[in-house]
């Protein structure tokens, strides 16, 4: 008996598609890369080989939102004790890597070993020849790294609400002031452009959750100061290099008079060369030397010129050079350099000018 092929077609039908589970055509070609699945507050933590201490306690956390916040502990530095600090920016994975784009001129590489470890990449996203350890672990609780760090963005006010936009992330936060300073409000309204316009501002500060919004909010601990005239632009790109780059000053923690007291700002030049300082500080020329290794920085006696200058010029010289020996580390965030004390307290704000 002959069989149709309409009956033939119908038979092999009912044979594959009646079985459980029976066949199907794959959902994507086998040449289409699904997409990775967001992670969503992960925190990862690894000891970190560390050439001028001990070990780097690193610790960061990715967000869902693609942003990230990042806590490296430095201990046993150099000279005892140690060192700890605060980034943030945004994050992407892309071809098995994850890569953390945050204030340093490179972003921080690791490669996905499996769902549960990663394994650090140097700068250029190659692997790490060295018997040493360099792997991190993902931690089953969420760590939202709430700080104190030191945050930069633009801070505006309107209608009684005070908000900050930092700048690495993009993400604009409610802030309230630990220690309420009527002075920040009254400088923000001479230096805004218009009512509830932004003025770029640095602080240093801590996230809380925000019991009305559910989101998060930043802590004021101390408010370091406004950079008129400037924008999330200038704490963006590439960071310029600490040395051989020409600085002048923006603001001094502590000092509310004329930066330009003598005609011009105080500023700095670090000669990578002999280890040199060369600058103005105000009222006179200054020299000296420093020393730098990693993210510690700390200046020598520093000669200064003995001219005579007005009031001013004396007053803003003197917190300067105060500043530069209090100076225990530093910091670029693309044109700006941020110096710190010992405690990790904001001290001064450089920009990098060009042409000089």
């Amino acid at each position: 008996m002959k069989l149709s092929v309409f009956t033939v077609v119908a038979g092999l039908f009912l044979l594959f598609g009646g079985c459980s589970g029976g066949f199907r055509l794959p959902d994507t070609a086998p040449e289409e890369e699904r997409p990775q699945k967001p992670e969503a507050n992960v925190t990862w933590y690894g000891e970190i080989p560390c050439a001028d201490c001990r070990v780097q306690k690193m610790t960061f956390t990715l967000f869902d939102d693609s942003t990230f916040r990042i806590r490296q502990r430095y201990e046993g530095v150099s000279g005892g004790g140690e060192r700890v600090t605060y980034d943030t920016g945004r994050w992407e994975r892309k071809k098995g890597k994850l890569l953390l784009m945050g204030s340093a001129r490179f972003p921080l590489q690791f490669r996905y070993v499996s769902p549960s470890k990663l394994m650090m990449l140097d700068q250029m996203g190659n692997e790490i020849v060295s018997k040493l350890d360099y792997s991190l672990e993902r931690r089953p609780a969420t760590d939202f790294l709430a700080g104190p760090m030191e945050l930069t963005g633009m801070f505006s006010s309107a209608n009684g609400v005070t908000r900050f936009r930092e700048c690495r992330t993009g993400k604009s936060y409610p802030l309230v002031f630990e220690r309420p300073d009527p002075s920040v409000r009254e400088q923000y309204a001479r230096l805004r452009s218009s009512p509830g316009s932004s003025v770029l501002a640095v602080l240093r500060g801590r996230f809380l959750m925000d019991a009305g919004s559910g989101g998060e909010q930043v802590l004021v601990q101390e408010f370091g100061g406004f950079l008129p005239g400037r924008d999330c632009s200038d704490n963006s790109g590439d960071a310029r290099p600490l040395e051989n780059t020409f600085w002048r000053l923006l603001s001094l923690k502590g000092y509310d008079g004329d930066l330009r007291a003598a005609g011009r700002q105080p500023y700095l030049l670090l000669k990578s060369s002999d280890r040199s300082v060369r600058g103005f500080s105000g009222c006179n020329t200054l020299a000296g030397a420093y020393q730098l290794q990693s993210t510690s920085l700390s200046f020598g006696r520093l000669a200064t010129s003995r001219m005579a200058c007005p009031g001013g010029a004396m007053a803003l010289e003197s917190a300067f050079v105060r500043a530069l020996e209090k100076t225990a580390s530093w910091r670029v965030r693309g044109r700006i350099l941020e110096l710190y004390d010992s405690r990790s307290k904001p001290l001064m704000n450089f920009e990098a000018v060009s042409g000089q």
